[in-house]
């Protein structure tokens, strides 16, 4: 089974209309996140896997699962390397 993915607590984020705002933790860092990855973002609540984040894009944005998968991974595994997300499990 795929690990559950999580925002680091330390990260302060909020939604603007479309949009997420993400501060990082030392405060000098500023992210935006485009509507498809905010989606993502939103959906990195410990309670999701990549997969399962994916199908919901597939809802969401009427996208092919061969493309869903490709942008969950690479838009978590850009985050992940940012220190905003974490994988548990």
């Amino acid at each position: 089974m795929d690990s559950t993915i999580v925002r680091n607590e330390d990260v302060i984020w909020r939604r603007i209309e479309e949009t997420i705002i993400l501060i990082g933790k030392d405060g000098l860092e500023i992210h935006t996140l485009n509507k498809t990855a905010a989606l993502i973002w939103e959906l990195c609540d410990g309670a999701n896997n990549a997969d399962e984040i994916a199908a919901s894009l597939c809802e969401r944005f009427n996208v092919l699962p061969v493309e869903a998968c490709v942008d969950v991974r690479e838009t978590i595994n850009k985050l992940e390397r940012m220190g905003l997300l974490e994988r548990r499990g």
